[in-house]
């Protein structure tokens, strides 16, 4: 029943009232009187239960929240670096080039896993077919049952961690020489390590694209057809990111310093010294 009808009962004396009863007939209580404290107390208690309904009331996660603003603002900007390269917004979040060299990396472990799988898998096949005809026109049985080349050693993941921490380590020295050479070689002495990357990953995220596609070709095509389209696909993503490597570097209008096209060239023989280096080192190690 609602407040403006009254109670039902008598508070003084516990009698039945009539509905909109203003005394009660038993005793004569005023009911009046009673419905006009009842309606003030409601009122001075609203504040108090809505005050205490947004207090129960779940409060967002500022963390995530914080990263939903974060990956919005990061993919709307990684797409109109694909639209428009050249005049992408190079003073964004200083984190956007890190999660672009990131993200190249996760494609890049996930492609080079099943890459590896799937064309030992082949020349296992095709290297024991091999064995086995030349073991009949032998006059004999191929008896050891040779499967090499090996499987690679290691779960699916430890593979792919393998790759991926390999070209994260990559892209991290690669973009280190490059912050160097424009920092100190030609006298930009205001460019940082993740403000250099930005402006890098700015001008090269299109490779994002052409890593995908790879991954996809060969994941789903024939070994051959996909290994083809992943070696174009890789040949794209390399000439892309030297494309936006040397023009971060060459944008630069220098006042002092080494002459730009100097130290771009300086800075090329240093990656592809470091290139041979880490190849060296971590090359026998994925598998």
């Amino acid at each position: 029943m609602s407040e403006s009808s009254g109670p039902s009962f008598c508070p003084n004396c516990g009698a039945k009232l009539k509905p909109d009863a203003k005394f009660c007939t038993n005793c004569g209580y005023n009911l009046t009187q009673f419905n006009a404290q009842s309606q003030q107390q409601s009122a001075q208690e609203q504040p108090f239960q809505q005050q205490a309904t947004q207090q129960r009331a779940p409060q967002p996660n500022p963390n995530v929240e914080a990263a939903k603003k974060y990956s919005t603002n990061y993919f709307s900007w990684l797409w109109e670096s694909i639209k428009h390269p050249s005049d992408v917004d190079l003073e964004g979040n200083k984190f956007f080039g890190i999660t672009s060299f990131i993200l190249a990396a996760l494609l890049i472990g996930i492609t080079g896993m099943v890459a590896l799988y799937r064309i030992i898998k082949e020349l296992t096949l095709l290297i024991n077919d091999l064995s086995s005809a030349i073991s009949e026109l032998n006059g004999q049985s191929d008896s050891n049952g040779s499967t090499f080349p090996n499987y690679p050693t290691g779960s699916g993941f430890t593979i792919f961690l393998k790759i991926f921490l390999i070209a994260l380590i990559f892209m991290a020295l690669f973009v280190l020489v490059g912050w160097l050479t424009r920092r100190y070689l030609i006298g930009d002495e205001h460019e940082t390590y993740l403000g250099f990357a930005t402006r890098l990953a700015g001008y090269t995220n299109l490779s994002l694209i052409f890593l995908l596609l790879g991954m996809v070709f060969i994941a789903l095509l024939n070994t051959l057809s996909g290994a083809f389209l992943l070696f174009l696909f890789i040949l794209l993503t390399s000439t892309v990111y030297s494309i936006g490597y040397a023009y971060t570097i060459l944008e630069f209008k220098q006042t002092r310093g080494l002459d730009k096209v100097h130290a771009l060239l300086i800075a090329l023989i240093a990656d592809g010294i470091l290139t041979m280096i880490l190849s060296s080192i971590v090359g026998a190690s994925v598998i």
